[in-house]
């Protein structure tokens, strides 16, 4: 019997401006090829009975994806459900699932800070499994070539390493714009995974959020040669 291959669920979510609830949550499982095995799109109905969300000027737009079938209204419960079932299928089918985000730290606290927040009971848990987790953003810097370049930070001794970024270098495309919607932005995250997926450099696998690299931005703009000592050439 053939290896079924390895299956990363690329999962990005928009949060709320006070309480930093997901409101928007997304993914979509590729493999090493990019083939697609599933997504989900939804937009939690109880997150806006509890805050509003940042770029709440994009509000419209998220009618706009629900009439075109990109992204469906749900409960945080019903989306977990989801979530967590189609991980168990491809497990069950034999392959190995590895979740994955672009600063991954932020996106697996606070979908399980949602829910226990929704439910009021903070033994909530996001997964009902043990789950292989690893930050795309962490595997990218890795691998990045040396010569990466971008738009610099604020205090001007940086290169910003945002997924915007990221991908602007790795697309040959400066003028591309992350949405913060959270089923495209999956997208773009998935396409910078396939780039680091094909440098072959060992994956930063983790069992557990609080194991995640911290100041990855920082790890980057080092491995890069960049000391954050001088301004950086604009």
């Amino acid at each position: 019997m053939s290896k079924k291959p390895t299956l990363y669920v690329v999962t990005d979510i928009e949060t709320t401006i006070k309480k930093r609830m997901a409101f928007d949550i997304a993914w979509q499982t590729i493999d090493k090829t990019g083939k697609i095995y599933a997504k989900g799109s939804f937009v939690i109905r109880e997150a806006f009975k509890v805050d509003v969300p940042f770029f709440k000027e994009k509000l419209g737009h998220y009618f706009d994806d629900a009439w075109n079938h990109l992204i469906q209204p749900a409960s945080i419960f019903e989306v977990r459900e989801e979530y967590n079932d189609q991980i168990t299928n491809f497990k069950n089918a034999g392959h190995r699932v590895v979740g994955c985000a672009y600063n991954a730290a932020f996106d697996f606290k606070y979908m399980p800070e949602t829910i226990q927040t929704i439910s009021d009971n903070p033994a909530e848990r996001w997964m009902n499994q043990p789950f292989e987790m690893m930050d795309i953003w962490d595997y990218w810097g890795n691998s990045v070539p040396l010569h990466y370049q971008a738009e610099t930070s604020a205090s001007g001794k940086y290169y910003s390493t945002s997924a915007e970024s990221a991908y602007r270098w790795e697309f040959c495309e400066k003028n591309f714009v992350e949405r913060h919607m959270a089923w495209h932005d999956c997208e773009i995250e998935s396409a910078i995974l396939l780039k680091a997926l094909a440098r072959k450099q060992v994956k930063p696998i983790v069992n557990h959020p609080k194991k995640f690299a911290g100041a990855v931005w920082k790890k980057i703009n080092t491995r890069l040669g960049v000391t954050g000592k001088e301004m950086l050439a604009a």
